[in-house]
């Protein structure tokens, strides 16, 4: 991955997400999760880590955290952080063990399953993982059309 393929495919997922939730009024995941996802694309084992991670945080932060405390707007954002957070370096921690790379999953790619678990909350699982899919494969193409020109 290179500085220029982030620069370009945030631009181009910002954009295009954007455009997404003004038209069809559904948020695919957060408006820079299509663009990370966009560049892990071609990896299919580090986007099911990403998806688990956001599933796994989701049940947390809404099933389990609640019966402890009270968790609403920013305070449920940040546990949903936290928590994401705290999934990815577990995954890190047992990384030797398992067959997938983590490490790809840096950076801006911690925040992206909190991203995620957050937008379930608000709409659904179902409709934010086919609309973050849609999205992240039209940022793909557009990505891989540009390298062809």
């Amino acid at each position: 991955m290179y500085i220029t393929d982030f620069y370009m495919s945030l631009i181009i997922g910002v954009i295009g997400t954007l455009l997404f939730v003004e038209t069809f009024g559904i948020t695919p995941g957060g408006i820079i999760v299509a663009s990370y996802l966009a560049l892990v694309f071609d990896s299919p084992i580090t986007m099911v880590l990403i998806f688990l991670v956001s599933f796994i945080t989701y049940g947390i932060v809404n099933y389990i955290l609640p019966k402890f405390v009270i968790l609403y707007g920013r305070r449920r954002f940040v546990a949903t952080i936290v928590v994401a957070v705290m999934l990815k370096l577990i995954f890190e921690a047992i990384y030797p063990l398992t067959p997938f790379p983590t490490f790809e999953f840096r950076g801006i790619g911690i925040i992206v399953p909190a991203l995620l678990s957050n937008c379930y909350a608000r709409q659904g699982i179902k409709l934010t993982v086919v609309s973050t899919l849609v999205m992240t494969a039209v940022v793909y193409g557009i990505m891989q059309i540009i390298y062809l020109v």
